[in-house]
């Protein structure tokens, strides 16, 4: 898939930084991308039954972007707009230093919605014209189908069993949103954080007056801001979740609670 736009992020790189664009060599008429949706079924069939059972289904692939660049020629012309030995070195070196899954932003001044990317690089190619680089090409892949929103950053104060609605509006309707969390407790006693939507509840003992609670869900890490040195065990390991749409929540003590999180966004990659 290859993609297009006013500009280009990945980590710490922006291309107009360099004084380049996006653009194609083989874009031509219509085309046809995989958005990497594409998922598989599990099925079983039971005894003598021609119809099988439907036991779930997974994602079989990601997003897998091409990104092409060349000079822009607004501020280059000529001979000016072939990469030299050391600009490709220079550019080369900055994109293939960087390791793992960065956060990347395909910039459009038409877009509705500010949405990032988890990508990597896999490999770097050049386009020549008369044996001179005209164009840099980076086959890249995403850490799944998914673009991600801004962080979302809520803060909140929770009178004891007084509910408070929160409105997750991802767009994948089949997974929960997994948090961080920090909840400070007014009171000592036990902490029970209940989501009455999904009938679940986060459940803490031994909690201190003022403890602060840091619940990092999606990587499943507890910690507090006091000595708690039974925490884990005081934790009944339900971590903090939200449904897709509204989540009624409530505390069974006075509380101050922050969330922190970005929501799947089903998007094309422009």
């Amino acid at each position: 898939m290859e993609i297009f736009g006013s500009d280009f992020i990945l980590g710490t790189f922006r291309l107009s930084d360099y004084g380049m664009i996006l653009a194609s060599f083989d874009m031509g008429g219509s085309v046809e991308d995989s958005l990497g949706m594409s998922t598989s079924t599990v099925e079983a069939f039971l005894g003598d039954s021609p119809v099988p059972v439907y036991l779930g289904e997974g994602y079989t692939d990601k997003l897998r972007p091409q990104v092409t660049f060349v000079k822009n020629p607004k501020m280059y012309k000529g001979s000016k707009m072939y990469f030299s030995e050391k600009e490709c070195r220079n550019i080369f070196r900055t994109l293939t230093g960087i390791q793992g899954y960065e956060w990347m932003k395909v910039i459009n001044p038409e877009d509705e919605d500010d949405i990032w990317y988890r990508g990597k690089i896999n490999d770097v190619n050049v386009k020549r014209v008369n044996g001179m680089v005209v164009g840099i090409i980076l086959m890249m892949e995403c850490d799944s189908c998914l673009g991600w929103s801004n962080e979302t950053k809520i803060h909140l104060s929770f009178l004891a069993n007084q509910p408070i609605r929160i409105h997750s509006n991802t767009d994948d309707l089949c997974h929960y949103i997994y948090p961080h969390v920090t909840i400070k407790a007014k009171n000592p006693g036990t902490l029970r954080l209940t989501n009455h939507t999904d009938n679940y509840t986060t459940e803490i003992k031994n909690v201190k007056a003022n403890e602060e609670i840091i619940l990092d869900s999606k990587h499943e890490l507890i910690s507090s801001s006091l000595v708690h040195p039974l925490l884990l065990n005081d934790f009944n390991l339900h971590w903090v979740r939200l449904l897709p749409d509204e989540n009624e929540l409530s505390i069974n003590m006075d509380a101050v609670i922050s969330f922190v999180y970005r929501v799947p966004r089903k998007a094309v990659l422009l």
